[in-house]
């Protein structure tokens, strides 16, 4: 019932960030919030205690110079016979964009958020149990993207990105698709 709730909250989260940048306007106007972009990491590799596969995806708007986003990601070692440490994270991301060429732009996030993590260990250290332990707190993102522009609206990259948090922190390492507002 567990996982049925965290893909459910995966893929209405995917099907809003897809419905946004449908609707997304083509105008850019730098004094308003305005939509930015939309993107996804579908490969990546994490770091920890343990390592493995993470995915995340994000949307961002513009204030001025200032991004502002929303961000989802979750990992796992991929071992999907016995125990096994698997990280969620939900982030509220303030960042900027640096422009380093034309076709080149890196953008630069921290932010806070909640952080989710499940591992197998000791349980009980009296008589030694061992099971599964879920532990939840915050978390305090930070990360980078280093894009190179395809398009007026795409552009694909890497993304590093960092957790601190006082359960697990992580870091990652992945490829990055965005589709951007139309660019001129």
């Amino acid at each position: 019932m567990k996982h049925l709730k965290i893909k459910f909250v995966i893929s209405s989260f995917l099907y809003f960030l897809i419905s946004l940048t449908t609707i997304a306007q083509t105008e850019a106007n730098s004094n308003k919030f305005a939509y930015r972009s939309f993107s996804i990491s579908p490969l990546g590799v994490f770091v920890g205690g343990n390592s493995g596969v993470a995915v995340s995806g994000d949307v961002n708007f513009n204030y001025g110079k200032n991004i502002f986003g929303l961000e989802i990601g979750a990992g796992t070692e991929g071992s999907f016979i016995g125990s096994n440490d698997e990280f969620t994270e939900v982030n509220f991301l303030y960042g900027r964009s640096f422009p380093l060429s034309e076709k080149i732009f890196t953008d630069i996030f921290v932010g806070a958020g909640y952080f989710h993590f499940n591992t197998y260990g000791v349980v009980d250290s009296n008589t030694g149990r061992r099971g599964d332990i879920t532990e939840n707190t915050i978390g305090f993102p930070i990360g980078a993207k280093l894009q190179f522009s395809l398009g007026p609206r795409y552009s694909m990259g890497l993304k590093l990105a960092a957790n601190i948090n006082s359960v697990e922190s992580i870091g990652a390492l992945g490829l990055s698709l965005q589709w951007n507002r139309f660019r001129e």
